[in-house]
């Protein structure tokens, strides 16, 4: 199903299969998430989007008029990802994220902070990769109100400490969501 190699979790083929098929399940989420990012960040802002998976989300986006950059490290998830054709997709981890001359706008993660092994390097690369002042929008799974999902979710306590040193955040909610909204600390 998945590989867990001790620091992150890459999907095979199958799964990724199986996610692209979730796409139109989670497209609630996708269009929350981008109407958070929206009142943030005017397109067409540069946004960098960590674990797109199949690429719904960075599509969204970029027929709104953002330039996404999506970095994940799982290729089989990038294969699914490629049927967009506006997005740019890199291969890659959050804890080695690529140097990219310009700084962006913005970054998303939905649903894969609890995907992620080494959350210090991941929240420091994407922390610098972000212009100051710059807002990381952390869309997961609300731990309390989804209890069934396990450690497939976050709460405030969990989001709290994996963002603060870097990011001065604030909550909201929204369904099943909660959203940590960090403003780059300069």
């Amino acid at each position: 199903m998945t590989s867990n190699y001790g620091y992150f979790e890459q999907f095979n083929e199958k799964m990724a299969r199986i996610y692209r098929l979730l796409d139109t399940l989670l497209l609630w989420g996708y269009r929350i998430t981008a109407n958070t990012l929206r009142k943030y960040v005017k397109p067409p802002a540069k946004v960098l989007e960590v674990g797109p998976g199949t690429g719904r989300l960075a599509s969204i986006l970029s027929n709104n008029g953002y330039y996404v950059v999506g970095v994940d490290v799982s290729l089989p998830m990038l294969r699914q990802a490629r049927r967009f054709w506006r997005p740019d997709f890199v291969n890659a981890g959050s804890w080695a994220l690529p140097t990219i001359p310009e700084r962006f706008d913005a970054a998303v993660a939905m649903f894969t902070l609890h995907h992620w092994g080494d959350h210090t390097s991941s929240i420091r690369n994407i922390r610098d990769s972000l212009k100051p002042g710059s807002v990381f929008i952390v869309v997961e799974a609300d731990a309390d109100r989804v209890r069934a999902l396990g450690d497939h979710s976050c709460n405030e306590k969990c989001l709290t400490s994996v963002l603060t040193p870097y990011f001065d955040i604030k909550f909201t909610r929204s369904f099943l969501l909660i959203i940590a909204i960090g403003r780059r600390l300069k």
